[in-house]
């Protein structure tokens, strides 16, 4: 019997998707979705709220602004779900650290049923060095893991 589900979202199409899918899984079955977002640029301990970091386009970004961009992209999600599905039970989760090690982490220690994940995420030389973290989650996952296009 599946009671809960576990869905990583990062902002992208596919994790919007996944997202939908986790809906639909989630109110099919009558169990509960947690929303987890897991930001790699924020490691706690280790980025000062003043510091910052700077992506590819060299604007500054401050770690705070980072936080705020994980809030979002969890809000959004949870007013998607809470129009989408208003009676199924939601609830988030926001880490930081490797999104593969975290989305497997917290589905074991979560004891949750599935964990879904959209394909897709990083691209080029560093997906091919180091695995996507769809499937990362696929091979390291104790439960059953879905990987949604």
């Amino acid at each position: 019997m599946i009671k809960s589900v576990l869905v990583g979202v990062d902002g992208s199409e596919n994790s919007d998707r996944a997202l939908d899918f986790a809906l639909d899984f989630a109110e099919k079955f009558g169990a509960s979705l947690t929303i987890l977002n897991v930001s790699e640029s924020i490691v706690m301990g280790a980025v000062p709220n003043e510091s910052m970091a700077y992506p590819s386009d060299g604007n500054a970004i401050i770690a705070r602004d980072l936080r705020n961009i994980q809030n979002e992209i969890i809000s959004k999600c949870i007013d998607h779900a809470r129009q989408a599905k208003p009676n199924l039970n939601v609830s988030s989760i926001i880490r930081d650290g490797d999104a593969a090690s975290e989305i497997v982490d917290t589905s074991n220690n979560g004891n949750f049923d599935i964990v879904i994940v959209g394909h897709g995420g990083q691209h080029g030389m560093r997906e091919r060095i180091l695995g996507s973290v769809s499937e990362k989650v696929a091979h390291s996952a104790a439960c059953t893991a879905v990987i949604v296009r």
